[in-house]
C-alpha cells in the first residue's frame, strides 16, 4: 500500500490512523443506540406552585383586611377616609369639604404686633456705622459712599449712589426707604475764588474745565451765574445739571 501511494512511511501511517478514526465515528453514529429517556415527574413541581399562589392570595387578603379596619376607623360621614384626605374630580381639582370650614366668627383676632417706624439715615450727616445698619449696606459700600460723599461736598440727590461704582446696580427704592439727604449740607465751590487744587478735587470738574476757569478769571474777571459759565466753558446740559447745586457765584 505504502508503494501504490507513495507516500513516506510517516504520512501513510497518519493518513490511516485518520481513516480509521473517521470509520470509527460514522460507525459509532449509526450503530449506537439512544436510550430512551426517563419521564419526568411534574407533580412535585405542580404543589409547588399551587402552594406559591395560595401564599401570595393570603397576603393581599391581608393587605385588604388591613385597608378595610383602616377606613372604618378613620371613616368620614360623607365622604369615608380617601375621599375625606385626597378627593379629586375629573379635572384633578381638589373638592373641599365645608363641613369642617372653620367657624371664623367665633375666633378672637390676633392682636397686632406694634410696627417700628424707620429712622432714616441723613447721608451728608451720617458715619459709616449708620449706614451698615441699612440691609445690603455693608462696611464696604458704606466706606465708598462716605469718600464720595466728601468728595462731592454732600449729595443732593439719592441717585448720585449710582455715580459710585459698587453701587451702580444699588436699588433706589431701597435707598428712599432707609437714606434722606437735606440739600442745605452741601459744600458749594465758590467758583470766583476757589483755587486750582480746590475746583479738580471736585469729582465733576476735570483739570480741562479748571483752566478754562482760571483763564477767564483771569482775563474777563468774576463769572456772575450758571449761564456765562455754561458759555464761556462750553460746558455740556448734563454737566452744568450736575454742578449746578455746588457752584456759588459771590
Amino acid at each position: 500500500m505504502k508503494d501504490f501511494f507513495k507516500m513516506p512511511r510517516g504520512e501513510f501511517i497518519a493518513t490511516s490512523i485518520l481513516v480509521a478514526l473517521i470509520a470509527a465515528t460514522f460507525l459509532f453514529y449509526f450503530l449506537y443506540e439512544k436510550k430512551a429517556e426517563s419521564s419526568i415527574d411534574l407533580n412535585d413541581f405542580k404543589q409547588e406552585v399551587e402552594q406559591f399562589y395560595a401564599c401570595q392570595q393570603a397576603a393581599e387578603d391581608s393587605i385588604a383586611a388591613a385597608r378595610a379596619a383602616r377606613d372604618s376607623a378613620y371613616r368620614h360621614p360623607k365622604y369615608g377616609y380617601k375621599t375625606y384626605n385626597r378627593q379629586w374630580n375629573g379635572n384633578y381639582e381638589r373638592i373641599h369639604d365645608n363641613s369642617y370650614s372653620s367657624d371664623t366668627a367665633k375666633l378672637k383676632p390676633l392682636p397686632k404686633k406694634e410696627g417700628y417706624a424707620i429712622v432714616k439715615v441723613n447721608l451728608n450727616q451720617c458715619d459709616t456705622g449708620d449706614i451698615t445698619r441699612v440691609p445690603t449696606f455693608g462696611s464696604k459700600r458704606a466706606r465708598k459712599i462716605v469718600e464720595y460723599r466728601d468728595k462731592l461736598g454732600g449729595f443732593y440727590d439719592l441717585s448720585q449712589l449710582k455715580e459710585i461704582y459698587i453701587l451702580q446696580n444699588v436699588d433706589l427704592t431701597l435707598c428712599q426707604k432707609y437714606f434722606t439727604i437735606n440739600s442745605k449740607d452741601v459744600r458749594k465751590i465758590h467758583i470766583n475764588t476757589a483755587t486750582y487744587k480746590e475746583l479738580i478735587s471736585h469729582p465733576y470738574i476735570d483739570p480741562y474745565l479748571a483752566k478754562t476757569i482760571l483763564n477767564h478769571r483771569d482775563k474777563g474777571g468774576k463769572i456772575h451765574n450758571i449761564a456765562e459759565f455754561q458759555t464761556l466753558t462750553h460746558a455740556y446740559q448734563e454737566l452744568v445739571d450736575q454742578l449746578r447745586p455746588y457752584l456759588s457765584f459771590e
